[in-house]
């Protein structure tokens, strides 16, 4: 069977598995928004590889530029992305110099997915992928950045930031994932391109539980 169909329907049932989980636990009167933000960035991921698995199944092999995959996975970002700035990021930092110093430190998130894309862009041969994933990349940077800065921050009065780096490291991870794919795919690099995307299976399954656990510590 194709290597590719078989990684994309692991990701797809285990983003399944985390999305029902999620919806289960999280969508409730009285939950946090942010909970609802990361199940939906999950669910973004599930029908992400949803379209990739049929795509693959009706057609053989992905389209090599944007689909709606890839629309899927940008979605997935910009909730992460959307749980961590505002209200949450005003929580842990307020803005004086007290945390310059980590928001400095913060942009080693992003540069990191940066230089990934540079490589990419360096080594793949199809301009349409350059551009899709260069705008794919500028997203993630930004969802990095601040899951990097509440890893590395330091605790507030309620200990939330404490609670919730496991679900920061484990979004970094997913992020490294991201872009690590498409150079194993795109440039055959197969042992790269398996392990990204059992790592992002994994992820995908455990992120809510991850997230559960670091409220209910919070909560205690």
């Amino acid at each position: 069977m194709n290597p590719e169909l078989i990684m994309n329907l692991l990701i797809f049932l285990c983003s399944l598995a985390g999305t029902i989980y999620g919806i289960i636990h999280f969508f409730k009167k009285k939950t946090a928004l942010y909970l609802k933000l990361v199940v939906c960035g999950v669910l973004c991921l599930m029908f992400s590889r949803l379209y990739q698995v049929i795509f693959l199944l009706t057609q053989g092999a992905l389209y090599q530029g944007f689909h709606i995959g890839i629309l899927g996975m940008i979605g997935s970002f910009m909730f992460f992305f959307s749980a961590n700035y505002g209200q949450m990021d005003g929580l842990v930092d307020d803005r004086t110099n007290t945390f310059r110093k980590t928001r400095i430190a913060a942009l080693a998130g992003p540069l990191v997915i940066l230089l990934l894309y540079l490589y990419f862009f360096a080594n793949v041969q199809i301009a349409e992928l350059k551009v899709v994933y260069g705008v794919v990349t500028l997203l993630i940077m930004q969802c990095a950045y601040f899951n990097f800065k509440h890893l590395i921050i330091f605790d507030v009065e309620l200990g939330i930031v404490r609670c919730l780096r496991p679900y920061n490291a484990l979004v970094l991870v997913y992020a490294a994932m991201s872009m690590l794919e498409p150079i194993g795919l795109y440039l055959g690099i197969t042992p790269v391109y398996l392990l990204s995307c059992a790592v992002t299976a994994a992820i995908a399954l455990a992120l809510l539980p991850v997230v559960k656990g670091g409220f209910d510590k919070w909560a205690i």
